[in-house]
């Protein structure tokens, strides 16, 4: 336990000290991978006929833009996660939970877990929730990234109702 111990401790502040360094010198840009476009490219016709109970998850931004990483670093307030959420059925829907996650090591460490809910949303509108002061997380190379509705009662439709993200954080080089 002796030398690697000591290497397991000391580990964690030389992978900080590289990415404030990294970021620092702007060496470091954030490519994302959206699964839903991946996995919708068959379904992304709707249904003639709007099912009765219906939530879908529109599409999801983060504030500062993750292409600005040395300001996500930099930000005291933290980074916020804004989720769009639209009412594609036919009622209005009271307390819709949402739900976000961000893991790393391929799923298995969750760094951040958020969860709000939606007083109400009537059909066809489009709330954003927001998920605010989230500290920017430790560096990792890979992060994923699940926001998801929970199913109201008597939804059928759940293929709208997550959308999952890589996210990668890519050495650059200041020349790029």
């Amino acid at each position: 336990m002796g030398q690697d111990s000591d290497w397991l401790h000391f580990k964690p502040l030389v992978l900080v000290a590289i990415s404030l360094v990294l970021s620092l010198t702007g060496c470091i840009k954030v490519e994302v991978i959206d699964h839903q476009t991946e996995a919708n490219i068959g379904s992304a016709i709707s249904p003639i006929t709007p099912d009765k109970h219906d939530l879908s998850i529109l599409a999801v931004d983060f504030d500062p833009p993750l292409d600005d990483y040395e300001q996500l670093v930099d930000n005291p307030d933290g980074i916020t996660l804004l989720i769009a959420v639209e009412n594609t059925g036919l009622s209005t829907e009271e307390n819709a939970l949402i739900e976000a996650r961000l893991f790393t090591d391929e799923g298995e460490t969750v760094v951040v877990e958020r969860e709000a809910r939606i007083a109400s949303i009537a059909p066809g509108e489009t709330r954003v929730v927001r998920f605010t002061n989230i500290p920017c997380p430790p560096y990792r190379p890979v992060y994923q990234l699940s926001v998801m509705s929970v199913a109201v009662a008597g939804e059928t439709n759940l293929a709208n109702n997550s959308r999952f993200y890589d996210l990668h954080l890519i050495l650059t080089s200041k020349l790029d």
